[in-house]
């Protein structure tokens, strides 16, 4: 594209006057020779109203160069762009016909217009990229790669939610129900934040737990869960990708500024025989497996008070605020009875003649959970009563 012929004004003994919205010029002499020709296809006062659509036409172009554009609009607004474009193209070139009647048949492959209406509309997008940073787009390129990207971007998310059964939402919500019970005993903060990201942008790290701050000497700590349903973290005989999971958590931990992280899958395409429901890893790490049909909330809660007591014994604390040893106590005692209860079930299930009694034992194998429990419960609020 050859560069355009700069307009030589001739000031001297111009005179530009501005009043308010109103702008007066005298005595202005401008040497253009294009200039002079497109005026020249008018005549009389039709001639000084071409002059002012020149001065609307770059007051637009001014404008739309100092104007960010709204990046939720950008898809539409690059449409819209491109079809005024084309339509203005059209427009001109009808106007220049009679300027240039021997360059005018579109029917040559080598005629003006033709050159015009690709050359000059793949020039002007050209210089739009974003990825260039003259363009004006430049600024907002990522977030309008992200805005163009949406259609294709939709159709995949859509392909991968049939594949995957990506319903982590609904898991997530049912989590926090879950767990919210829970902290009110204690009277911890428990906040869902799976669609809120961190100050980093980052969403990682489905439910934020903030021990009361009586339990921490008014220290904020946090304690992170996450949520998965997604099929990438389990393997093909039915196991949960450790290396997988541990990274998901320390990115959740360092995303949520958490120290203690618990992951909550669901039972689906998990092998039982296989995969443990209660795994403990890296100290401060707990892997457990929930049916979303019929979860287990002493499962959630048996991983709160573990979450809780790794937290509380990472602190400093005044001789005699907790019992040490008999909160290990406990806690042994109700993995233990946590395993069997588990197995009970997984065996009394295809037993179909011995339903009775293995619910029996069920009931049985509970009660002892809800008494171990809340003695683990009152052993780790002794400190927030004194």
């Amino acid at each position: 594209m050859s560069s355009p012929v700069r307009a030589v004004p001739n000031i001297v003994g111009a005179d530009l006057r501005i009043e308010g919205d109103t702008v007066t010029i005298k005595s202005l002499t401008i040497t253009n020779s294009e200039l002079a020709s497109y005026l020249s296809s008018k005549e009389g006062p039709e001639q000084v109203l071409l002059l002012l659509d020149l001065i609307d036409t770059a007051m637009q172009i001014q404008r739309m160069a100092n104007t960010s554009a709204d990046v939720k609009e950008l898809n539409s607004v690059a449409k819209q762009v491109r079809e005024t474009m084309k339509l203005a193209g059209e427009e001109a070139f009808t106007n220049l016909e009679s300027l240039i009647q021997d360059q005018a048949d579109d029917k040559k492959p080598g005629a003006l217009i033709n050159l015009l209406k690709t050359k000059l509309i793949e020039q002007v997008i050209s210089e739009l990229d974003p990825a260039k940073e003259t363009s004006p787009f430049h600024p907002i390129s990522e977030q309008l790669m992200q805005l163009l990207g949406k259609t294709a971007g939709d159709k995949a998310t859509k392909d991968a939610y049939n594949l995957s059964r990506e319903k982590g939402i609904d898991f997530e919500e049912l989590l926090d129900q879950l767990i919210q019970p829970e902290a009110a005993v204690h009277g911890d903060d428990a906040q869902f934040t799976g669609d809120t990201p961190s100050p980093s942008g980052d969403k990682t790290g489905d439910e934020v737990v903030t021990l009361n701050l009586a339990a921490t000497n008014n220290e904020e700590i946090r304690i992170v869960w996450e949520a998965k349903t997604d099929k990438s973290f389990k393997d093909a005989k039915g196991r949960l990708k450790r290396d997988k999971v541990a990274n998901e958590l320390d990115s959740a931990m360092e995303n949520r500024e958490a120290i203690c992280g618990v992951f909550v899958s669901d039972a689906r395409g998990v092998d039982l025989t296989k995969q443990p429901v209660w795994q403990e890893f890296d100290g401060n790490k707990l892997i457990i497996v929930i049916d979303d049909e019929d979860p287990d909330q002493r499962l959630i809660r048996m991983a709160y008070l573990w979450s809780r007591w790794i937290v509380l014994r990472s602190l400093e604390q005044e001789e005699g605020q907790l019992d040490y040893v008999a909160i290990e106590r406990v806690l042994a005692a109700l993995q233990r009875e946590f395993d069997g209860l588990s197995n009970l079930r997984r065996l009394h299930t295809p037993i179909k003649t011995n339903v009775l009694a293995a619910e029996k034992w069920v009931d049985s194998f509970e009660e002892s959970l809800d008494e171990l429990m809340d003695e683990l419960r009152e052993l780790m609020s002794a400190e927030e009563a004194e």
